[in-house]
């Protein structure tokens, strides 16, 4: 691969990864600015593409911005600036998708996504549930059709150089919170639980429906497997992220209610499915009930904003239970946090991801991390 040029090595130890092996030391993703680099410092665990040129715009030039989020030849040439600036270390992997936010399937459903230069926001649509009708068809949806259509452009550009990755499109708790309003949908729990179950079914087939013709349209070009572009995590089969912040909101019963059905059968779509698990609260509340489902893979953990971060004494004995289960562990890192990480855990079924700020400190880095790591 031209940007990976050790992808062999680095797909080896994914896949020791995903099956619980230890070859030399855990797997880590470091991506750092190239020598020579001509784009501004990284931001702080920057794993996506470099988002420049937004701030040129004014910020009511509404025609501009959305350009730059939807126009696929744009977003070509931001992924290629990112890449050709970038050192992939480790694990690490040149991929893009279409990056809309991690909820676009509420376009897909009436709320039309509001392009900003920091963000896209999705409004609530849903007012009056005995009013709302789920569409059956919605292959003519202009927005869904926008995102094939740059996601089509990047591979047609790919050449080998780099994968592709399907978009975040968000399950079902995280979009309803979106199109309903979260404080309404925790009532509706209670109020309408039989018209939030079939808004989740539907969404959940969509889901599925949604990701088997990605997967089928990207494989090819992903070494016949599949990728999760925002945490650099390759596997060798059909592989995406599941997901429910909306659940710091519930009890264990509703969430094992409401969502864990969807969970499971998203997941088992999934050959290597990861569950992005998102703040204290949530680890508290729901990651017994995670453990036990069987077609969950590995477990993504992330603090949350303004929360302790990732290595703190609170947060070692959940990562040990994940472990103990049997899961794989992904973790977002600094890279002063990574050593007395590898003190604590098991180097096998572990990937760390993080930022250096120079190519010679991500080398440096990899080499004292097989020396960290061992197997417990």
């Amino acid at each position: 691969m031209y940007y990976k040029p050790d992808w062999p090595k680095a797909k080896k130890r994914i896949n020791a990864f995903w099956k619980n092996e230890f070859i030399d030391r855990c797997c880590v993703a470091v991506f750092a600015p190239r020598k020579n680099s001509k784009l501004p410092p990284f931001p702080e665990l920057q794993m996506g593409p470099w988002l420049g040129g937004l701030e040129k715009f004014d910020d009511n030039d509404t025609e501009s911005i959305t350009k730059w989020w939807t126009d696929p030849q744009q977003n070509y040439e931001r992924m290629i600036a990112w890449f050709e600036n970038t050192y992939f270390g480790g694990e690490a992997i040149p991929a893009t998708y279409v990056n809309w936010g991690a909820m676009a399937m509420a376009a897909f459903y009436g709320s039309p996504p509001i392009f900003k230069k920091n963000t896209v926001w999705y409004p609530a649509v849903i007012e009056d549930w005995n009013k709302w009708e789920w569409k059956t068809d919605i292959t003519d949806n202009p927005f869904r059709k926008q995102i094939f259509d740059i996601t089509n452009y990047l591979i047609e550009q790919c050449h080998g150089r780099y994968f592709v990755g399907t978009p975040e499109v968000g399950s079902a708790g995280d979009l309803l919170s979106l199109m309903r309003g979260p404080d309404k949908l925790a009532m509706d729990l209670i109020d309408n639980p039989q018209h939030v179950k079939k808004a989740i079914s539907v969404l959940t087939d969509t889901w599925i429906k949604f990701h088997e013709e990605m997967f089928q349209l990207t494989n090819r070009i992903n070494d016949d497997g599949d990728v999760l572009p925002w945490m650099s995590l390759w596997a060798p089969g059909r592989h995406d992220q599941v997901a429910c912040d909306f659940s710091t909101m519930l009890s264990p019963s509703m969430f094992k209610e409401f969502f864990v059905p969807e969970i499971k059968q998203e997941s088992a779509w999934c050959e290597y499915a990861t569950y992005h698990l998102d703040g204290p609260q949530a680890i508290k509340a729901h990651l017994d009930t995670l453990l036990q489902i069987e077609e969950i893979d590995n477990i993504e953990w992330t603090p949350g904003v303004g929360c302790p971060p990732t290595f703190s004494p609170q947060y070692i004995p959940q990562y040990k239970k994940i472990q103990a289960a049997g899961k794989k562990l992904y973790l977002l890192v600094k890279i002063e946090e990574i050593e007395p990480i590898l003190s604590e855990l098991s180097a096998s079924g572990l990937f760390l991801c993080t930022n250096a700020d120079s190519e010679d400190q991500a080398k440096d880095l990899l080499k004292k991390i097989q020396k960290w790591s061992k197997f417990i």
